[in-house]
């Protein structure tokens, strides 16, 4: 009995240091985190009329973005 539960404390240890050795898993950003919010990438995934790093672009497809999710403004 004592040696099953040595056995059991053995794989046990040894499973709680395997996963203190696990790297992190975790997305790189490609944006940084001090960059203004209206600067992005320029790809196929954003939404036309809007330049990156111009802030009034990005001022108006904000203000569009939130008409069309205002319940009020749609039944109008």
């Amino acid at each position: 009995m004592m040696k099953k539960l040595s056995l059991v404390a053995l794989i046990a240890t040894s499973f709680a240091l395997v996963a203190c050795s696990e790297k992190p898993q975790g997305v790189v950003a490609a944006k940084k985190g001090d960059e203004k919010s209206h600067v992005a990438a320029d790809n196929n995934y954003v939404i036309k009329g809007w330049t990156s790093g111009d802030s009034a672009s990005w001022e108006k497809q904000l203000k569009t973005r939130s008409l069309g999710q205002d319940d009020y403004a749609k039944s109008k």
